[in-house]
């Protein structure tokens, strides 16, 4: 008899926590939000968040602070989130270097398959970026003079996106540059502005500043946009591919049902206020609003491509 009531009461209480977290859920947000950007301040990831938690803070009724843990090429913050508790309130911001490039390019603690794909946010087309008193005035000009000697071109870690599709627009267009590595995109292109490094590959919320004040100018780039008329497209050159980054929410693998609804709910709602399409129209960047298996049947595709090339490289 003392063991059925030893047995009812284990039961009783694990029954209370299971309603207790299930409450928990249901009212989920019930404190602030952590939304992790791998990379430093003032790179097109911590400009599109920032647009992105102002905004949906007010549809979920608590603060979405975000959290700048930049190192390894984006590495460090997507570790962090990867092994963080599963309950909503510490999120990151991943892109396609850290999400799906990194993972097969490096040893990483993580991988794609560590978190839960929440929400698609924006697009940004890639550019190969010079300062305003380069001698290369268009692509073609670039062209030749990287056939003719060496051309340093900035990009942010040696696995980076920015570096894997360098490489295949490098190779398409006959050329090699000399890549030198920073920390971030921003600190790239103040070593172009600067005179230090004669190229860089860009996304607009970057360089998208510089072109406006007139330190620098893009010579070619993914596609054609209204913010940067008379820009030629990599496909103008002959060069194949789509050559773009994007900014999504994702949360550590295991995350609750309700909270990924109540994330892309309010994320619906914001990306169609013409205030927020505005501000990220600003910075360059393209409401690419897209969840579900539209979007991450899409990236699975892409993660087996980026897996095949870096197993020819490593053979």
């Amino acid at each position: 008899m003392n063991n059925m009531k030893k047995s009812l009461t284990i039961l009783a209480g694990a029954l209370a926590v299971c309603l207790s977290a299930g409450a928990a859920q249901a009212g989920y947000p019930e404190k602030p939000i952590k939304v992790v950007v791998p990379y430093g301040a003032g790179g097109d990831s911590d400009l599109t968040t920032r647009i992105w938690a102002d905004a949906v803070e007010k549809e979920l009724g608590v603060p979405v602070v975000v959290i700048n843990k930049p190192g390894g090429g984006g590495i460090v913050g997507t570790a962090f989130v990867a092994n963080s508790r599963k309950d909503g309130y510490t999120l990151i911001n991943a892109g396609l270097g850290n999400m799906l490039v990194t993972p097969n390019f490096s040893k990483t603690p993580y991988s794609f398959d560590s978190f839960t794909p929440v929400v698609k946010m924006t697009s940004v087309p890639l550019a190969v970026v010079v300062a305003k008193d380069s001698p290369y005035k268009t692509f073609d000009d670039f062209i030749k003079g990287a056939k003719n000697k060496t051309v340093t071109q900035g990009s942010w870690g040696a696995s980076s996106s920015g570096t894997i599709l360098a490489n295949i627009i490098a190779d398409q267009a006959g050329y090699k540059p000399k890549y030198v590595h920073a920390k971030d995109g921003a600190t790239s292109m103040v070593s172009v502005i600067g005179g230090h490094i004669d190229s860089a590959v860009s996304f607009p919320p970057i360089f998208g500043p510089h072109l406006k004040s007139e330190r620098a100018r893009a010579l070619v780039m993914n596609q054609k946009m209204d913010a940067f008329p008379g820009v030629p497209t990599f496909a103008d050159y002959g060069i194949e591919g789509s050559f773009e980054g994007w900014s999504g929410i994702f949360a550590p693998k295991g995350v609750p049902e309700e909270v990924v609804k109540k994330l892309t709910e309010a994320t619906n709602k914001v990306m169609k206020d013409p205030a927020v399409i505005k501000a990220y129209q600003n910075i360059g960047a393209t409401v690419d609003y897209r969840y579900g298996s539209e979007w991450v049947d899409g990236m699975q595709v892409t993660y087996n491509i980026m897996k095949d090339a870096a197993d020819k490289m490593k053979n």
